[in-house]
């Protein structure tokens, strides 16, 4: 029986199409009719074209790991790999020459794509000389007339509507000597134009929908020939004659000839074999977990289903629906039979009560509302519960009646941290009180009285009752306590942090100061421990003196430091303890993952013991009796007061307290999940997109074009294209989707030289054109071959790799799939040939980060040279950790120059533009004179004089708000092209059951002079100049030249502030 499945990326030649449906190739007749699978193997599919005489295919795989270029008969057949890169490419076209794509390889920006070509028959890939670019089309087959799509965000559609800096424009060379001119001046984001006769087809949505247009060669006659109003055409593609392309899930055909356009129904026979049930490693997607009351049981949540079992034997109970339901949050309830959950089974959440034995629904909250649920904590005595969502609310609920009492709302910020004192009548929490300001409350569920508790100077968390009801303990950044930078000036707080203790009652004395022991009988003492042993069965009602409590603060004698988790036992507390760590991270020499260091202050010794370490996820059980922790993919179970057996390790068992996972057996079926998941990333910009209008659109209209078209889907990837399509209707930056259980094949990374290289065919060896430096004295950080010793230089000549010999067809990275991270072998000589010898080196995963050094290094000396070292140069390459300290590294040795030029081209965004902003804002107002040293400006690290700013269309996101900071702050002229135009932040913290996230535009940026119209559109420069495809032929930089002749001129009448050290 004939299915219809999700169509994308195809290709024509004469009366046959190929496509790509389920991660693999298809081939049908233009007309229609049965389609046949082309391929079934490992990885995933796209963008294949057509040879010139249509006997083969090339196309995009992922069979070894990153996608890389294929090619294979276009009847079916064995496939061959063309490029061994290690980053993503996309195939364009099949010339003459040979396979064009386009990938970031060998670039200094991974959002740098460049035009590769690669003979069919193998060999080293050669970049064209036209610059950034993402398609090409050729005017007939060997001809060099062509037009080009420069930038253009991500897939087309995925983000609908845009028209900020980086969308897609056209250029044409009518001469086919490189003489690329723009072609429109549109107000849209064009995609893949084809040259087909004598027009340029083109797909835009200027018109409000993405449909396919064309133009004469000179950009006039601008006529519109396909009329979707829903879907958008993508990925259309051409054998010079008719067009393809999709829209929807479905393929379309358009006759230029005719102007007619038709959909082609294919006969479509499939198993899809990606939808069949399969079983998980539970470990893997472990979300959440709870440990009963007693201990001796665990409920957890993963891949969205929700499990009870016994920690070391018997059966394990799936609670809830099997599939097609997401359950969150499971939690045990105080009488240890039944466990809370939250699911979405009707596309709300919703919160139900199952027996924890039977896996029986006992009771359901039908249809109140609370929002997305952040947190749940039960009741340690009763049938209530606190719950936290999303809004920054807090709410009571009582579980027998489902009456829902709204407690609270935070202003600014999530609340977090809940306790409940051991009597169930008091509760405690973390709420903002002002912006910057969060401290702790206090609510009485009977009374329904809420109190503040602690007057913040900066942040208390993490509130805890003691068992015996005489102090509530907290965590709280209130230490100023500085600590010298080590590579500038400047002082910071890395740390902050102590626990806390408020005496609850008004004569409760400090737990701190030591009590002389009683002159107690025998006889007294056996009474006392009766006493004690009562008490253990009977929880004492907590009487609380809410008067003055905010001023009965008492530190514990602990260093200050940096810690979670802080949880109340009898006579001690514990909590998690973490060590300040750099935020960059060498991915070639990473350790092993190292989380967090359960610590334990003992009241009577006064001591901190380390309980057990490489901690990154806690809970203890109701009356905080037993401690289950995750590590990695593995918990383990043990009791409060006693440290965790560490003998035994062989295996999980009650001894060690490691539990074994793999007695659940979690099955998953995508067809329901991804249902499930479609339906949440929905309702997720429903409940969080940062404007309630969601950008005007019928975002209920929405849901149900999409939802249509999900029975058609046949790979997790399809399911990708799905959310980001439908996420793209909102028009709006930063609605990402991430990652997920995709179809994955075997990853065998390239091993990386950071070299170019070219075969010289006399030689018969390949040539080392270019060696990128780097940061060459970091072992991961420039490339292996200039390791002191190996004496090799650009030009020399490379035979084989491990003695196996290179040709024209045998690349060096060839010989290098698999080969990441470990030593090989060079055959190498000089330039000649002579001095044949074999050199070991240890090769990278990634050469991006050499590349961008040399990239920054050359743009640095380039600017020295030519102002005769009187101009400093900078580049920040994001606003995160990476671009911070790029920043530093160049600002700290530039600042002193005469002038300065910033360049935050290509810049991808973060957080941190405000704090760089503030040092390039600095104004030297003197210096300290000494007799031996010099003059050190005051401010010390400032900049000496005027400074001009470099952006480009890749510059987004905070590099958005940077460059327009920059020229708000009227810090100097902003040169280059318009900006990418996106500035609704993002905080992405909500993982689809799979692992896969999408992000929720929730933060939108206004600035005093433009309000909110710097999304969608970006940042106009002072002075606007691009960089042609021709000027990237010749190695020109007209930006940097701009930048450097302006601050130039700048300088001439800048007012330096210079000493004069006259009579005194």
């Amino acid at each position: 029986m004939s299915v219809e499945g999700y169509y994308r990326y195809p290709a024509i030649f004469k009366d046959q199409v190929v496509f790509v449906s389920e991660d693999d190739l298809w081939v049908a007749s233009t007309e229609g009719g049965v389609a046949r699978r082309l391929t079934s193997g490992l990885g995933s599919i796209t963008t294949p074209v057509f040879s010139p005489d249509g006997s083969q295919l090339a196309f995009a795989g992922t069979e070894e790991g990153y996608p890389e270029v294929y090619i294979m008969p276009s009847k079916g057949g064995p496939i061959k790999r063309l490029t061994f890169l290690g980053e993503e490419v996309n195939v364009i076209t099949w010339t003459e020459e040979g396979i064009i794509f386009a990938s970031s390889s060998g670039q200094p920006f991974s959002r740098w794509n460049a035009l590769w070509c690669v003979p069919s028959h193998g060999g080293e890939p050669q970049r064209l000389p036209i610059g950034p670019a993402n398609f090409i089309s050729f005017k007939e087959k060997g001809s060099k007339v062509a037009v080009i799509q420069r930038h253009g965000y991500r897939e087309y559609g995925f983000w609908k509507r845009y028209r900020g800096g980086t969308a897609g424009q056209l250029w044409i060379d009518q001469s086919g000597k490189g003489d690329f001119k723009s072609l429109l001046e549109l107000r849209s984001d064009f995609a893949r134009p084809l040259w087909v006769q004598d027009r340029i087809y083109f797909s835009s949505d200027h018109e409000g929908v993405g449909n396919l247009y064309s133009c004469l060669i000179d950009g006039s006659d601008i006529k519109q020939h396909t009329n979707h109003s829903d879907y958008y055409v993508r990925n259309q593609s051409t054998d010079g004659y008719r067009i393809v392309y999709h829209a929807g899930g479905d393929i379309y055909l358009f006759d230029p000839q005719e102007n007619t356009t038709k959909k082609v129904t294919f006969d479509y026979h499939s198993t899809k074999f990606q939808r069949n049930r399969k079983f998980i490693a539970p470990g893997r997607y472990l979300e959440d977990f709870t440990i009963h009351p007693k201990g001796h049981h665990l409920a957890i949540a993963t891949r969205g289903k929700a499990f009870a079992f016994g920690n070391w034997e018997g059966a394990v109970f799936q609670l809830g629906a099997q599939q097609g339901v997401r359950f969150r949050i499971p939690r045990w309830l105080h009488d240890g039979e039944r466990v809370l959950l939250i699911h979405d089974r009707d596309c709300e959440e919703t919160l139900e009560i199952y027996h924890g034995g039977t896996s029986e629904c006992l009771s359901s909250s039908g249809e109140l509302s609370f929002g997305r649920a952040e947190d749940i904590y039960p009741n340690p005595c009763k049938d209530e519960a606190i719950l936290v969502n999303h809004r920054n609310e807090i709410f009571h609920i009582d579980l027998s009646s489902w009456k829902l009492t709204k407690i609270d709302r935070s202003e600014y910020s999530n609340i977090d941290d809940v306790a409940w004192s051991p009597d169930g009548e008091w509760v405690a929490y973390s709420c903002s009180f002002t912006r910057r300001t969060i401290g702790l409350k206090l609510y009485h569920v009977k009374t329904k009285k809420l109190t503040p508790i602690t007057q913040p100077l900066m942040r208390d968390l993490s509130p805890a009752f003691d068992p015996e009801g005489k102090y509530l303990y907290f965590l709280s950044y209130r230490h100023f306590n500085p600590s010298w930078d080590a590579l500038h000036f400047e002082l910071g707080f890395p740390r902050g942090m102590k626990p806390y203790a408020i005496a609850l009652q008004k004569d409760t004395t400090s737990p701190f100061i030591p009590k002389a022991l009683d002159l107690s009988t025998k006889e007294e003492e056996e009474k006392g421990k009766k006493k004690d042993d009562d008490k253990k069965d009977k929880i004492e009602k907590i009487n609380i003196d809410l008067e003055g409590i905010e001023n009965r603060l008492i530190a514990f004698p602990i260093e200050e430091g940096l810690y979670s988790d802080l949880v109340a036992l009898k006579g001690k507390i514990a909590y998690l303890s973490w060590h300040v760590e750099g935020t960059l991270h060498d991915t070639d020499d990473s350790s092993d993952y190292e989380g967090g260091t359960l610590e334990v202050f003992d009241f009577e010794s006064q001591k901190v013991d380390d309980l057990i370490h490489n901690v990154s996820v806690l809970h203890f059980s109701l009356d905080h009796q037993w401690i289950c922790y995750k590590t990695g993919q593995k918990l383990r179970v043990f009791k409060a007061d006693e440290k965790p057996d560490d003998r035994d390790m062989d295996k999980p068992n009650r001894k060690n307290g490691w539990i074994d996972l793999s007695r659940l057996r979690v099955a998953v079926n995508p067809v329901f999940e991804w249902e499930q998941m479609y339906k949440e990333a929905w309702r997720l910009q429903r409940d969080h997109f940062w404007s309630e209008d969601m950008s005007k659109i019928d975002w209920q209209q929405i849901y149900k074009r999409y939802y249509n078209l999900l029975p058609r889907l046949g790979s997790r990837g399809e399911l990708s294209d799905l959310l980001w399509e439908m996420q793209g209707e909102l028009g709006t930056s930063h609605a990402y989707v991430y990652g997920g259980d995709m179809r994955m094949a075997p990853r065998y990374t390239v091993g990386q030289l950071a070299a170019d290289f070219i075969f010289d065919p006399e030689q018969r060896a390949y040539r080392f054109l270019k060696i990128a430096r780097g940061d060459h004295w970091l072992p991961t950080k420039g490339s292996p071959l200039l390791q002191p010793g190996l004496g090799i230089q650009e030009g020399d000549l490379l035979w084989a790799i491990n003695h196996q010999e290179l040709d024209e067809t045998t690349s060096p990275s060839s010989l290098l799939v698999y080969q990441a991270n470990i030593e090989v072998a060079l055959t190498v000589s000089d330039k000649n040939g002579a001095n044949k010898r074999d050199v070991i080196v240890k090769t990278t995963r990634s050469q991006t980060n050499i590349r961008y050094r040399d990239w920054v290094e050359t743009n640095r000396a380039y600017i020295h040279e030519k102002s005769q070292g009187r101009i400093g140069y900078i580049h920040i390459p994001d606003m995160g950790p990476h671009g911070f300290a790029e920043f530093h590294r160049s600002f700290l040795a530039e600042c002193d120059r005469e002038g300065l030029i910033v360049d935050v081209r290509f810049n991808g965004g973060g957080n941190v533009s405000a704090l760089l902003l503030e040092k390039l804002a600095r104004r030297r107002l003197g210096y300290d004179a000494s007799r031996h040293h010099g003059l050190i400006p005051y401010p010390e690290d400032s900049p000496a004089g005027p400074m001009v700013a470099i952006t480009n269309e890749y510059a987004g996101s905070d590099g958005d708000m940077f460059s327009h900071a920059f020229k708000l702050m009227k810090l100097g002229p902003l040169i280059g092209k318009r900006t990418w135009g996106g500035v609704i932040g993002i905080a992405p913290r909500y993982p689809l059951v799979d692992g896969g996230m999408t992000t929720q535009p929730e933060f939108s940026f206004w600035f005093k002079d433009v309000g909110l119209k710097l999304e969608n559109y970006g940042v106009d420069p002072d002075i606007e100049v691009d960089i042609t495809p021709q000027d990237y032929a010749g190695g020109k930089d007209p930006q940097l030249e701009k930048a450097l002749e302006e601050v130039s001129e700048i300088m001439k009448n800048y007012s330096y502030v210079l000493p004069e050290f006259g009579k005194r």
